[in-house]
């Protein structure tokens, strides 16, 4: 597909771009009087980047340090673009040339910016806290310093020390959209939804529709991406070549439906999860439904996916053990009504209980018997709750293990294994960091995940796949001592997360590698015989 994006070109923007070309013609002019002028390579450079011509540009910029390799600006523009290459080469580059500016620069604050922002997007996330928190000590009245500093956090879910740097943002700026939109994640996550929703309309609904900058050289697939406000997406970033594709997000819920959909040659519907998004699933339904283009996980499908439809559904396929699961209001459990309900399901204590909605094992916990339920509902946020039958799939060694094994474009794709002693398994809490036999059976499993799990549970995990239907999706599972697949969780709400840059998790990289690249060919497979729309 060799086609350039549509755009609408008015008399103030040819106008626009008669200057830039102006401006470039006089750039190469003096760089031809004088060769050995950076400034003036850089600032050709810089006229070149923002035409998006991006090859160009780091010529440039590298011919500015060439000639004043002192000059804080030049290094700091060669760092700035390479942090937004697709190329690891690059982002390494970039990473280093930043570092150096900071060391003789401790306060420079656009250094320690872009520094912060490249450690989060590849995985340092707690190098990536430090320079934000050295940001933040250098410039406390940077709004964006502690929105990102608090962006950093929440994803650490330490949710007390975000929301305090959100709120520092919007006492400085009380229209910040990231301030806002961190705090609806975060009163989401505590269960406040009137907050939330009060936070999510100030963060996204003035500006909806964004249009993301092209990264590549060719003339792009356009790529429009559905979402939600709430955390109900599929963490998309890393699935995406960024060389191929312009990308378009749309957050549905404040999207005027009347209005013309953004050229694009592909949807891709990141909304994942039906237990919380279903309305804004219905809001996408209709989007797609507007478009002749191919799309990716349709949203009638994904909702079809909630944990207690996946219950009903899946428990009947050959070689699945789907727990039995129970929807219950409070108000069922406060008149004592609901032992009985489960009872009848054939659902037996200990149960797991659970709001809705929530994942990472938030919100969610074990009952040992119907005396404790009251007192467990209590903790929990919202009315409707699911009681989950406790599956047990603990081997003769006592521990449980939670496999993850992601399906893309109809082919199964293992990302990681965790060992735990504890029955709630989430990988980032189970200490998989200090255990070094647990990590080699983890390799063992990514190696070779069919020999591991054995045929039949392969062929169960196929089954799963085939009948959810989604081009992309996730199965959390474990085995029990037949070689059933006990399923706890499958939905397209899964993330694959490259592993962080210790050497111990060098085993993981392939893995996550060939799962990455999966997700890249499904997208241009999708776009390559397709009419543009």
């Amino acid at each position: 597909m060799n086609r350039p994006p549509i755009h609408d070109i008015n008399p103030d923007s040819s106008q626009h771009i008669g200057q830039q070309d102006e401006a470039e013609q006089r750039l190469r002019h003096a760089i031809e009087t004088s060769p050995n002028t950076a400034a003036a390579h850089a600032n050709l450079g810089l006229l070149l980047e923002q035409q998006q011509r991006y090859s160009e540009a780091e010529q440039c910029y590298r011919q500015a340090v060439l000639l004043d390799a002192t000059a804080t600006p030049y290094r700091y523009q060669l760092a700035n673009l390479l942090a937004g290459a697709t190329r690891e080469q690059g982002r390494e580059e970039a990473k280093t040339l930043l570092l150096e500016i900071i060391r003789h620069e401790p306060a420079n604050a656009p250094a320690l910016n872009c520094l912060g922002a490249l450690l989060f997007q590849t995985g340092y996330t707690s190098a990536a806290l430090t320079v934000y928190s050295a940001l933040v000590a250098h410039h406390p009245q940077e709004i964006g310093a502690h929105a990102n500093l608090g962006r950093v956090l929440l994803h650490r879910d330490q949710l007390a020390e975000a929301q305090q740097h959100f709120a520092i943002a919007l006492e400085m700026d009380p229209e910040s959209a990231a301030a806002h939109q961190g705090l609806a994640a975060i009163c989401q996550r505590q269960g406040d939804e009137q907050r939330a929703a009060f936070h999510r309309l100030r963060g996204f609904g003035s500006q909806p529709v964004v249009t993301l900058p092209y990264r590549g050289s060719a003339p792009p697939i356009r790529m429009l991406i559905l979402a939600s406000a709430q955390e109900g997406n599929i963490p998309w970033r890393l699935l995406i070549d960024y060389t191929r594709f312009e990308l378009t997000t749309m957050v549905v819920e404040y999207v005027d439906l009347s209005a013309p959909l953004p050229a694009h040659d592909l949807i891709f519907n990141a909304i994942g999860d039906a237990d919380l998004c279903m309305a804004a699933l219905d809001i996408a339904g209709q989007i797609a439904a507007l478009s002749n283009a191919p799309v990716i996980n349709r949203p009638a499908r994904v909702q079809q996916t909630g944990r207690l439809a996946n219950a009903v559904q899946l428990r009947t396929l050959p070689g699945i053990i789907a727990p039995h699961m129970v929807h219950l209001r409070k108000t069922q459990i406060a008149d004592h009504s609901a032992p009985a309900m489960l009872a009848q399901a054939g659902t037996k204590f200990p149960i797991l209980l659970r709001a809705p909605g929530f994942h990472g094992g938030s919100h969610f916990c074990r009952v040992e018997d119907p005396e404790a339920l009251q007192i467990a509902a209590a903790t929990l946020p919202g009315d409707d709750l699911l009681a989950i039958e406790f599956l047990d799939p603990r081997a003769q060694d006592g521990l449980f293990r939670k496999y993850r094994v992601m399906s893309i474009d109809a082919c199964l794709y293992p990302v990681h294994m965790a060992v735990s002693a504890e029955w709630k398994v989430h990988y980032y809490t189970s200490g998989m960091d200090t255990n070094a036999t647990g990590r080699s059976e983890e390799a063992a499993f990514l190696n070779d995940f069919r020999a591991c799990l054995g045929p039949q549970a392969v062929a169960a995990l196929e089954r799963i796949a085939k009948k959810i239907g989604l081009d992309y999706c996730g199965m959390d599972f474990g085995i029990d001592a037949e070689g059933n697949v006990m399923l706890y969780e499958a939905n397209a709400t899964m993330a694959i997360i490259p592993p962080t840059h210790e050497p111990q998790w060098d085993y993981k990289r392939d893995a996550v590698d060939n799962a990455l690249a999966a997700a890249k060919r499904m997208f241009a497979r999708q776009t390559a015989t397709q009419p543009t729309t």
